[in-house]
């Protein structure tokens, strides 16, 4: 089944490839990653719909698709499953499974190994870092867009939150970059 899937996505990823529009990309590969992750397509749209996320302005349609599939799971520290999983493992899994890029670490230590950037300079894909408890980062979640991010929170699990929320403003810490963004 594995070979299936991997087969239908090259394929999708070939053909939206040979399309004029980003849309028609970010659209097939939305698609194939859905059937990866054992999601309904339609479902990921909704909850791009939901957030007020431009579909024509995603660069990493992977994200979504992830985040979508792992919504609602759990908080649990030092958690790595869908049974539960803290803020920094599931940072680590999205940049690895969906970015292909290493992150390891507390979410202190994942800043440090970062660029610290300017929180105007945010791009879907960096991360942002909180204090929420003292003067230490605490919490990280991930930048996707107009001020939106994904996170494993403490009290709900899984979710998307907005950086303008009052609770967020007071904790926010820093941002920081892994990689320069190449949209489609």
């Amino acid at each position: 089944m594995q070979s299936v899937k991997r087969i239908y996505l090259a394929i999708t990823l070939i053909l939206g490839s040979l399309s004029l529009k980003a849309n028609d990309v970010v659209t097939c590969t939305m698609e194939a990653l859905a059937l990866e992750h054992q999601v309904k397509y339609e479902d990921v749209i909704s909850f791009i719909s939901h957030e007020k996320i431009d579909l024509e302005s995603i660069a990493f349609p992977d994200v979504y698709v992830m985040a979508y599939s792992w919504l609602n799971t759990p908080y649990r520290y030092g958690g790595d499953s869908k049974n539960g999983i803290d803020c920094s493992r599931f940072i680590m899994k999205l940049y690895h499974e969906a970015l292909g890029l290493p992150a390891a670490g507390s979410s202190r230590q994942i800043f440090e190994q970062g660029t610290t950037i300017d929180k105007s300079q945010l791009k879907e894909g960096d991360l942002v870092f909180f204090r929420t408890r003292g003067n230490s980062i605490s919490h990280v979640g991930l930048y996707l867009q107009d001020g939106k991010f994904v996170h494993s929170s403490t009290s709900k699990g899984v979710i998307i939150s907005s950086l303008d929320e009052p609770y967020w403003k007071k904790t926010y810490y820093r941002s920081a970059r892994f990689f320069e963004p190449k949209p489609f």
